[in-house]
């Protein structure tokens, strides 16, 4: 019997859903209001919703229907079931989602870490198709990622792992938004990399940058990056710093978990090879020389759709393993 999973990815903004198969082929994708301002009630009964509007544009028979996959963000607890502390839904702090959505919809679900379910995705029908070992880090406005060891989720005991932008790569460093000092993301996010520069600017250092930031107008990592490329030194040295960092992170993570592929995904990978050429020189003049096992690193291939694949795919895995 074909069996189908549907995934839901919950933003701030926005809940995307769809249905896929077990081959990981998209059936349909939709998106409703997430409406926060409305409260914990209507924002449960729009993800209830987004499910079950889902499984109707499908037109899949709903006894067919295996699980149904979330991608939530912050903290959460996939043993609970339970929605922690989810930053930009401060309505559904503490909320016993999973049960919820069994209770609404007497289907299976099964709850993860937005980020986690990413790495999933592009695992499961992305970038690492094919793979057992990965790492994917999301560079954007911070930086997040998930791991996949032997074919199964990195969580860790407190659930918790695989915060990969809270990596420490350089110790007492810049203070991080979680308040570390020298976390990777601190560095190599879209958000800090342009506070970076402006800093930079205002200590006096010289950039064609300068009279955006006289006119106070906000930096964004696309001026840096084209910055850099026409030759402004002080933009080329804090993309090139970025790319240091992160393949600190990733040369880090080589020895830890030894993954066949790194996925970079996120905004920051419309940079293309200005990104990508950096981080794989700076990741092979820090590798070590004892073997050779640099991993692959690549851009994933899924885009804005790899949190809604990544759940799904997280209901066939629980499906599989039985780890609901």
């Amino acid at each position: 019997m074909a069996q189908y999973f549907v995934g839901v990815d919950l933003g701030g903004t926005n809940i995307k859903s769809g249905v896929l198969d077990a081959d990981a082929r998209v059936l349909c994708k939709l998106s409703v209001a997430t409406e926060v301002d409305r409260g914990n009630a209507a924002v449960v009964g729009n993800i209830v919703h987004a499910a079950e509007a889902a499984i109707a544009r499908s037109g899949v028979d709903r006894s067919k229907v295996a699980g149904i996959g979330i991608g939530s963000p912050g903290p959460m607890s996939h043993r609970q079931g339970l929605v922690i502390n989810p930053g930009n839904l401060p309505c559904l702090k503490d909320t016993p989602l999973r049960d919820i959505m069994v209770k609404k919809t007497g289907i299976r679900t099964t709850l993860e870490n937005d980020a986690n379910a990413a790495a999933f995705g592009e695992y499961w029908a992305g970038a690492g198709k094919g793979v057992r070992d990965l790492v994917m880090y999301t560079l954007g406005t911070g930086v997040g990622g998930g791991v996949i060891v032997d074919g199964r989720m990195l969580r860790g005991y407190f659930e918790n792992g695989a915060e990969l932008g809270h990596m420490i790569v350089k110790p007492g460093g810049r203070r991080c938004s979680c308040n570390q000092e020298g976390c990777v993301e601190a560095y190599s996010s879209a958000y800090f990399l342009a506070r970076r520069a402006e800093e930079m600017i205002n200590e006096g250092r010289p950039s064609s940058l300068k009279p955006l930031v006289d006119k106070g107008e906000l930096l964004m990592a696309e001026h840096i990056v084209e910055a850099a490329k026409a030759g402004d030194r002080l933009a080329a040295q804090v993309w090139d710093e970025a790319c240091d960092y992160l393949a600190v992170a990733i040369v880090n993570m080589q020895h830890v978990t030894n993954p066949q592929r790194v996925v970079l995904a996120g905004g920051l990978i419309a940079a293309g090879d200005f990104l990508l050429g950096p981080i794989r020189r700076h990741a092979s003049e820090l590798t070590w020389n004892l073997l050779d096992d640099l991993p692959e690193i690549c851009f994933a291939t899924l885009g804005n759709d790899a949190g809604v694949i990544g759940a799904a795919g997280c209901a066939w895995e629980a499906d599989r393993t039985g780890d609901w």
